[in-house]
């Protein structure tokens, strides 16, 4: 995961400034898509260009204790298929790496089109980078193109290390080295 700084409130420049690229909003064309297997996914509705900015992980920040308390829900609910989870965990290790910064964002109800990018075992076509701005302390998921992308072509990413939970939700990406179960973690 990368990581890049932008300028904040306390900047005398303004939204055209090269150093806000992700404060702009999406500037990217992308459609939502049904997927038979996968449900809901985010496909690139032009052809995007690597290191192209697509769209910003939105949803409500929650403490760590209030994850826990909406996974055990979402997993007991997505089981029924009337859920469609997007909880995310971002752990920012600090430069000490005695520490590290543990984010929660929740865009199962509150949120935007990222919560429509799918899994993919072999790391997908985006890169996840955390973007701080400054004089905010908490970091901003962001996504990029990590390669060359086709218009129609599906947009993915790695949901994180292959330490599977034997009754994990199944991953259907397709890739071939799909381990099968998504990625997840007791958190």
């Amino acid at each position: 995961m990368g990581s890049l700084r932008e300028c904040g409130v306390h900047c005398s420049c303004g939204l055209e400034c090269v150093n806000r690229t992700t404060q702009r909003g999406i500037g990217v064309r992308v459609k939502i898509v049904r997927d038979l297997k996968k449900g809901w996914g985010l496909h690139a509705d032009q052809v995007l260009n690597r290191g192209e900015f697509i769209c910003e992980y939105a949803g409500e920040f929650v403490t760590t204790e209030e994850a826990r308390r909406r996974l055990q829900t979402y997993d007991e609910l997505a089981s029924t298929n009337k859920l469609s989870p997007a909880l995310l965990v971002v752990r920012e290790h600090l430069p000490s790496g005695k520490a590290c910064l543990r984010v929660n964002i929740d865009a199962t109800k509150i949120g935007n089109v990222a919560r429509f990018i799918n899994h993919s075992c072999d790391g997908g076509n985006l890169t996840v980078v955390l973007v701080r701005n400054s004089g905010s302390f908490l970091p901003r998921l962001c996504f990029f193109a990590a390669v060359d992308i086709s218009e129609g072509e599906e947009l993915t990413f790695s949901y994180g290390d292959t330490r599977l939970r034997p009754n994990g939700l199944p991953c259907f990406c397709g890739k071939e080295a799909c381990m099968g179960v998504l990625p997840s973690e007791e958190t």
